[in-house]
């Protein structure tokens, strides 16, 4: 009797558990399944939510995606200067060729067994060179161009209207270098075309999955912060300095804290890192390999934002039509946003009803045995 009396005693405590849970939220969860915008007063003790559906208007005062450079680390101050105008500057280990045309006598040829390098002048650690006739004179620090003006000065007495040609055989002193989120990092040497940040970049081999979208420029010991998404998608070419000897650029790597949390009735439940282009409602959910169409609620598509820790925004989506999609793809997820799927009442029936049933099946054992 008393296993009898143990037994109605435990259908009657479910019944009124299950009558009384007619949301059947998880514990803490509040009450999300709503297609209007609600608020929620003290959902939980000392805080308020504000659910706004999500459309064009709410898109375009959200617009603008999460970018990784909010704290530069440096200012511009200290502007290298650009291609325009560009020279080179000799300096040691560089070697010159130098030809003094009708004197084939003061040049040295470059035959079979002699490359240009080995038949050029190489400048010294002081900076100069000696050639036939001129003497010892200074290279380092001078362009091509200056040297060939200082030549023809020296040679002029010895020689009627001298012809020279100077050239580099060879590009030795100067290097710049490239570290950080790049396919190949390294050295590059400099030679007399312009090498800019876009070309240092293309001839490390392009920035790396995890590359942000800053990089930070050292030039003459200034840090200069440089905004890869501006170089590179809006073309300002402000951004694309010209390196010089001793420069150096390092890129960023995305900062991992930068996340989302997809959670809910998604197929693959988990977080993804914000890259430097951003991420979209659409690319996270596919990143979750979808919503899980058999136990998801299409009204209830919810992307939790702590702009305010005392009182976040819940964005909701309703995914009952194709429009909905576009928008999906639209609104531009931010660091630390859950994105959230809940699940259908049947469904949420179903996995209470999934935990009861067992003490459903004990009570009919004992009901059995009593019997």
């Amino acid at each position: 009797m008393t296993i009898k009396a143990l037994s109605l005693g435990i259908i009657v405590s479910v019944t009124t558990f299950v009558t009384g849970c007619s949301s059947l939220y998880p514990p803490g969860m509040p009450s999300l399944d709503t297609g209007k915008s609600v608020k929620l007063v003290k959902a939980v003790p000392g805080r308020d939510y504000t659910v706004v559906p999500i459309d064009y208007n709410v898109i375009k005062k959200t617009r603008g995606r999460y970018r990784h450079n909010n704290k530069m680390r440096a200012t511009r101050k200290g502007h290298a200067r650009g291609a325009g105008g560009y020279k080179y500057i000799l300096a040691p280990q560089d070697i010159l060729s130098i030809t003094v045309w009708d004197h084939p006598e003061l040049t040295i040829p470059a035959g079979e067994f002699r490359s240009a390098t080995s038949a050029g002048h190489q400048i010294g650690p002081d900076g100069t060179i000696f050639f036939p006739y001129a003497g010892r004179i200074k290279a380092g620090g001078r362009t091509t161009a200056q040297v060939r003006s200082v030549l023809e000065k020296k040679l002029a007495k010895f020689i009627t209207k001298p012809q020279v040609g100077v050239a580099v055989a060879a590009y030795r002193s100067q290097k710049t270098f490239v570290s950080g989120e790049v396919n190949k990092p390294g050295t590059h040497p400099i030679n007399d075309v312009p090498l800019t940040i876009r070309d240092i970049i293309a001839k490390s081999g392009g920035l790396s999955k995890e590359a942000a979208d800053t990089a930070l420029f050292i030039h003459n010991k200034k840090q200069i912060a440089i905004d890869l998404e501006a170089l590179y998608r809006k073309g300002d070419n402000s951004q694309n300095y010209v390196l010089r000897n001793g420069d150096s650029l390092h890129i960023d790597k995305l900062d991992p804290y930068k996340k989302v949390f997809v959670m809910g009735e998604v197929l693959n439940p988990g977080n993804v890192t914000i890259d430097r282009f951003g991420l979209s409602l659409a690319e996270a959910l596919s990143t979750a390999k979808g919503v899980n169409e058999e136990t998801a609620n299409p009204m209830g598509v919810f992307v939790v934002r702590q702009v305010n820790p005392r009182k976040p925004t819940i964005y909701q989506l309703q995914m009952t039509s194709v429009h909905a999609m576009a928008l999906a793809e639209q609104f531009s997820l931010q660091p630390r946003d859950v994105v959230y799927v809940t699940a259908t009442p049947i469904t949420r029936w179903n996995r209470v009803i999934s935990k009861l049933l067992p003490t459903f099946t004990s009570a009919g054992a004992a009901r059995a045995v009593v019997k």
